[in-house]
């Protein structure tokens, strides 16, 4: 099975009108205005569509902020340019970012369920959406409108996860991914960055996780791109996409989304990153017998 993870696509639009600023949209304008829009080139959201229609995924997960500051405009035309890969919501998956619930009011009125909640099965967080007879994914939803760009995953949401994963009814899946915006524990080169807007509950978010068995954790929130085993974590592959859009000046932070090639207990993760010219391609890690071994070995690159 191929899987196509993007997240942190970040459309962007401008907004002037005063009763849309007397809120933290005023915070998010202010940051487009000081240069966070030339960060994010909308530009390049063509050839990412194009490239992933080229890869002819099984399947495309989306993990969040689609927007910027969650205006009805930029889900609009977040939709608008996925169309091509949304044609069939049985084979996309889309989940929440914190910029995607950016306001109360955006929260208020569910925009994101409004543009995108059709690619994800209908109620509340979690929920366990199966790919095909060994694959499921598991959704979370820690995002909230918060003055800061923590998230939280509710007590209730939690409790609930326990009960889809370990209850006496549940038969996981073989091959389990849980989809969340965000990561619970980052690698080295990005912790400090992660502890600033960290999932505030995340050690507890960690304990649960200690017990469910094999998964890969598909995450965004952090735009960089990496494949890791937490050491807290032996049993998780954790999986960030990056940012696709992303204007990356250091070459730290190439832009792009991953693929993940899923065959039988084998995991492999692979970074398409866009150079300014054209695609490059990058094995992030290589890991046989993940979904069976107890300890995997992983070679990353």
């Amino acid at each position: 099975m191929r899987i196509i993870h993007l997240s942190d696509i970040h459309v962007w639009r401008y907004a002037f009108n005063p009763l849309r600023l007397l809120n933290k949209r005023a915070v998010g304008m202010f940051s487009l205005l000081a240069g966070r829009a030339g960060k994010f080139r909308l530009e390049r959201l063509h050839e990412v569509v194009t490239r992933v229609l080229e890869l002819a995924p099984d399947h495309v997960l989306i993990t969040g902020d689609l927007t910027t500051t969650a205006l009805a405009d930029e889900f609009r035309e977040a939709r608008a340019a996925l169309a091509e890969i949304l044609l069939d919501s049985t084979r996309v998956t889309v989940i929440p970012g914190n910029h995607d619930r950016y306001t109360a009011g955006s929260v208020r009125y569910r925009l994101f369920e409004e543009w995108f909640g059709m690619f994800a099965p209908p109620g509340p967080y979690p929920w366990l959406r199966q790919l095909d007879d060994e694959t499921a994914i598991l959704g979370l939803d820690p995002t909230r409108s918060h003055l800061s760009a923590r998230g939280y995953l509710p007590p209730e949401q939690l409790e609930r996860a326990r009960e889809l994963t370990g209850g006496s009814t549940t038969r996981l899946p073989k091959r389990l991914l849980v989809a969340c915006h965000y990561p619970v524990v980052a690698p080295a080169p990005y912790a400090v960055e992660l502890g600033a807007k960290r999932m505030v509950n995340a050690p507890q978010v960690s304990e649960w996780l200690a017990t469910v068995g094999r998964h890969i954790y598909c995450c965004g929130h952090v735009h960089a791109a990496w494949s890791f085993v937490p050491e807290a974590l032996p049993d998780q592959l954790c999986l960030n996409a990056g940012a696709p859009l992303l204007r990356d000046l250091t070459g730290h932070r190439p832009p792009g989304f991953l693929q993940i090639e899923l065959e039988g207990n084998d995991v492999t993760a692979i970074h398409h990153a866009w150079t300014g010219e054209a695609w490059s391609t990058r094995l992030l890690s290589q890991t046989p017998h993940f979904f069976r071994a107890r300890f995997p070995t992983t070679t990353s690159v």
